[in-house]
């Protein structure tokens, strides 16, 4: 049997209707039957209630993941301290890697003399061979050719030398040491306050003097740990910080490549063993990356 159009429409006003049909929610004393508290509601308010409740919760739930250290128990999310680890476990395996592959050699060399095939004298085979140098290999590296662009960039419609141009080129003539090897995870970016690079190294990892210089403070502090920091020439200064030890003391004359401290994980501001380092020149913070390779 077919359904009219009237008959729908009927269907659909008593849908609509019972929507909006009010209820009145009443709760009575049960001893003297008073009216303590009265509530008009329909269907579609407690509807529109539960949809808002349910939001207002997921909402709630969703903070307190994002903000709180609850996230770090969540399958799947790796923080920082995570990803530290894991470079530090490739570092091992690979230098693992390296050895296992030595001790091969030599126990293959070892053999090939104990059956006569080689010289008693077999030392410079464990040597690795020269390889000689090719043109392609002088060619400018991808971070050396973007810093000289961006140099000729800022410097294309400058009309009269200013002191960041003189700067640089003061900078550039000097030859500094990277204090440590590894991996920058956050990079110099002064307008968020980060004045300088955090470098993930190997656990215990000596620190190094970018320069010669004086030693001009050596102490503790609660948000950067044990800070140690350096006074050369020509106005420059760095800074070295979350040390898990210092090796010098105040006033004590540093060479470059000298050990100044133990990569360290101290400090509020520290999330894993790291070096922040920062370089000043006159009284400005400049980006260390620009003069030195990390990696």
């Amino acid at each position: 049997m077919a359904i009219s159009k009237g008959d729908r429409r009927k269907k659909k006003r008593g849908f609509l209707a019972r929507l909006r049909s009010r209820y009145r929610l009443v709760l009575i004393d049960d001893g003297t039957f008073e009216e303590r508290f009265s509530l008009r509601l329909n269907r579609l308010s407690v509807l529109a209630i539960g949809v808002v409740t349910f939001l207002l919760y997921g909402a709630l739930i969703a903070s307190v993941i994002v903000f709180t250290p609850l996230k770090r128990f969540i399958p799947g999310y790796s923080d920082q301290e995570t990803k530290m680890n894991a470079y530090r476990s490739t570092l091992m395996a690979d230098s693992l890697d390296l050895v296992v592959g030595d001790q091969e050699a030599y126990i293959a060399n070892l053999r090939a003399i104990l059956r006569g095939d080689l010289p008693a004298d077999s030392t410079s085979l464990l040597q690795p061979k020269p390889v000689k140098p090719q043109p392609s290999d002088l060619k400018p590296g991808l971070h050396d050719s973007l810093m000289r662009a961006r140099v000729d960039q800022e410097e294309q419609y400058s009309l009269v030398e200013g002191q960041g141009s003189s700067e640089r080129r003061e900078l550039a003539s000097v030859l500094f040491m990277p204090p440590v090897r590894g991996v920058v995870t956050s990079g110099f970016d002064p307008g968020n306050g980060h004045y300088g690079v955090d470098v993930v190294t190997p656990v215990d990892e000596a620190v190094k003097a970018c320069l010669a210089g004086t030693v001009t403070l050596a102490n503790w502090t609660t948000a950067d740990g044990h800070v140690i920091q350096i006074q050369h020439s020509n106005g420059l200064s760095s800074v070295y910080k979350h040390n898990k030890v210092l090796l010098r003391k105040v006033g004590d004359r540093v060479k470059a490549g000298e050990a100044i401290a133990i990569v360290g994980n101290t400090g509020e501001n520290s999330t894993g063993p790291h070096l922040h380092f920062e370089l000043w020149h006159n009284g400005d913070a400049v980006d260390p990356g620009a003069y030195m390779a990390f990696k």
